[in-house]
């Protein structure tokens, strides 16, 4: 019970302030029939949603969540990958690993025009736009997981004339294993990132989560316009659970770190 203390304080605090911002901010209630037109306290939070409204949140909430998805998947994929080839490859990592800093760092949301000019809004163009995001934290962690072995568990397989791929899948692969995860809880997060904040360039198709967003805001539609960033709020916390609960499951049982 206690350890529920602290956390329902901070909740008490949140929506105290929150209260706190509604009620102070100039012409927030200037509608004339006391809806909210830039900060809905949270008693109106739901007042703007009619079924057709939540309709298109259901919908954007399946194109944001197929794009987070395809682009988490394929972004363990290919940082796995990555991260075997520089672990193996000292030259590899020394040509790529540059690149690939250089291209964690750069915003989003200049990649995402150019992407968009190139390869038009078609979903695999957002699927695109996630895995760049995401794909760094999985490539770096396997690399530093891989490169982490101990020096004698090597040898043994050495000694017992064990092939590459052998080694790979019963040695190096369960030892990385938690620095791997680790990468894919972070990678969670940033996939919901890329599909959210990249879904404000793709303005062809059925708009995402955060092209509604957009859309609410510019209609001054503050409560549909919260209640959407929550939805996107939900999406990349349960992307984390899942990783955070995959972890516990393979991995926590042995490993203490």
């Amino acid at each position: 019970m206690k350890r529920l203390v602290p956390p329902f304080a901070v909740f008490v605090t949140v929506i105290g302030g929150w209260y706190t911002l509604a009620y102070s901010l100039d012409n927030n209630f200037a509608s004339g029939d006391g809806s909210a037109l830039i900060v809905p306290p949270p008693h109106q939070l739901f007042d703007g949603l009619n079924e057709p409204t939540v309709d298109r949140i259901w919908s954007a909430l399946g194109i944001s969540l197929a794009t987070a998805t395809t682009g988490f998947l394929i972004a363990i994929i290919v940082g796995v990958l990555l991260g075997i080839a520089m672990a193996w490859s000292r030259p590899l990592e020394t040509a790529l690993w540059p690149w690939l800093v250089a291209l964690q760092v750069t915003p989003i949301i200049v990649l995402t025009p150019i992407i968009v000019r190139v390869a038009g809004a078609s979903f695999s163009a957002r699927v695109f736009v996630t895995v760049l995001i995401a794909f760094f934290p999985v490539a770096s962690n396997t690399l530093y997981g891989l490169r982490g072995v101990p020096r004698e568990l090597h040898d043994l397989f050495t000694l017992s004339r064990a092939s590459r791929l052998r080694r790979l899948l019963k040695l190096e692969i369960p030892s990385a294993s938690p620095a791997i995860l680790a990468g894919m809880r972070v990678s969670a997060g940033l996939a919901v990132i890329g599909a959210v904040v990249g879904d404000f360039f793709f303005t062809r198709g059925t708009p995402g989560l955060g092209r509604l967003v957009i859309f609410f805001f510019q209609d001054t539609r503050s409560g549909p316009m919260f209640v959407t960033s929550f939805v996107a709020v939900l999406v990349g916390l349960g992307f984390f659970l899942v990783v955070a609960g995959l972890r516990r499951l393979l991995v926590s049982p042995w490993d203490r770190s």
